[in-house]
């Protein structure tokens, strides 16, 4: 019975630790599921949709003029003084209400721009960092490789040390060698941690990094035309239609703040119950005309500050293009030399395979020692990371070339 009752305990030990092997296992993570959940968790999303409603507010905020302002005045004590109900609506401000509206929904429709900024700059931001972890991912291992061959090199000075073929001078350098090896592979480690903490920012989580990412070699190749993609994200671009919307805005700020010269005309109806004005009819209405007169030179400042806007905001504009067409030409010239690096890093590798597979065979066959095949092995994996890098470095440079022209159409071949 004592023993029965052990083996169900250690059942249930397995079961227990099959259990945790299970809730420990990683999640895997495509690019495509990693941008979606950036898309929903980052953020910068709600920080955008939240100014999006910002400038809506602004528009109906704007238009309020439109609609009349009914309020109530009531004074205790009523002695000489006027309580009642009013309504004032206005009439005609000589356009300064229908300008501010159409700045408000320019700058709703820049909002909006921006938002879309927004998005593609995390799209671009998790890619970018799903590659670099797969990189980082591969420099770590060539260490690690690297870091066994020093090993092994030690292992072996010392061994001729003590039968005297070698002197102390040459223990420590293959000592020191391990030593740097061994802060590289430990600086290569914290990269990737690095790396793999910037991919959970990008995707808006937090916590540790329990996800297995896809690792592929394939990548499409690209070819463009260069004039065509400046042409195409100078018309594409929302950062620019942004801009474009802001200019707009500014200039009906602007003749907004130009009509503030202008009178304005209104209208007043009021019913009046208690103070000196109910004396007379209760219920009245009437038309009004205010003219401004003089405020300081406030206006004359209004107009210069709209004025001194709209100048920059057409500065920025021009700039803005020509970042932009700098920025397409330098990402054309950055992928045309990623290309060329794929093909170079890919003869190495395929070299750096053969060798291993050969330094394989002679160690199976004992024609080879565990320096040789692990200094074979050091050299292929450092060659591959090298291969799988240049394929990354090509696809976060096509992923920045395509967010830069504004889509995708022009760069599939």
């Amino acid at each position: 019975m004592k023993t029965l009752g052990t083996g169900f305990i250690v059942f249930f030990m397995i079961l227990s630790s099959l259990g945790t092997a299970w809730s420990q296992e990683k999640k895997v993570l495509t690019l495509e599921d990693a941008v979606s959940i950036a898309l929903d968790k980052n953020p910068g999303i709600t920080v955008s949709e939240a100014n999006v409603e910002i400038s809506k507010a602004l528009v109906r905020n704007m238009k309020a003029p439109y609609y009349p302002e009914i309020y109530t005045r009531i004074i205790v004590p009523f002695v000489g003084r006027e309580s009642g109900f009013f309504l004032d609506q206005m009439i005609w401000d000589f356009g300064r209400t229908s300008n501010l509206v159409k700045s408000s929904k320019a700058q709703l429709e820049s909002s909006r721009y921006q938002r879309d900024t927004a998005r593609e700059d995390i799209e671009l931001n998790t890619v970018v960092s799903y590659y670099t972890v797969l990189s980082q991912t591969h420099i770590t291992e060539a260490y690690e490789k690297k870091a066994v061959e020093a090993e092994k090199r030690f292992e072996r000075a010392e061994g001729f040390y003590k039968a005297g073929r070698i002197s102390q001078i040459e223990v420590t350098k293959e000592e020191v060698n391990l030593g740097n090896s061994k802060m590289e592979l430990s600086a290569a480690r914290n990269d990737l941690e690095i790396a793999e903490d910037s991919l959970m920012t990008a995707m808006g989580l937090e916590g540790e990094f329990d996800f297995e990412l896809v690792d592929s070699l394939a990548y499409k190749k690209k070819d463009i035309s260069l004039e065509d993609s400046i042409d195409r994200a100078l018309d594409t671009r929302p950062e620019l239609k942004s801009l474009e919307a802001q200019q707009a805005s500014m200039k009906a700020n602007l003749a907004a703040t130009k009509k503030e010269f202008y009178p304005l005309l209104f209208g007043r109806t009021a019913y009046r119950f208690k103070g000196e004005g109910a004396e007379t009819p209760g219920f009245i209405a009437g038309v009004g005309l205010q003219f401004p007169i003089f405020e300081g030179f406030s206006r004359f400042a209004d107009i210069q500050d709209a004025k001194a806007k709209l100048m920059r905001s057409q500065a920025e504009m021009e700039t803005a293009k020509v970042e932009i067409a700098a920025e397409v030409k330098q990402l054309k010239l950055d992928l045309d030399l990623a290309e060329e690096n794929i093909q170079i890093t890919e003869k190495t590798r395929i070299s750096a395979e053969r060798s291993f597979l050969l330094a394989q065979e002679r160690y199976r066959l004992e024609r080879a020692s565990e320096l040789e095949l692990a200094e074979a092995e050091a050299v292929y994996s450092s060659s591959k990371a090298a291969y799988m890098q240049s394929i990354y470095n090509y696809n976060i440079t096509a992923a920045r070339l395509e967010r830069a022209i504004g889509g995708t159409d022009e760069l599939d071949k």
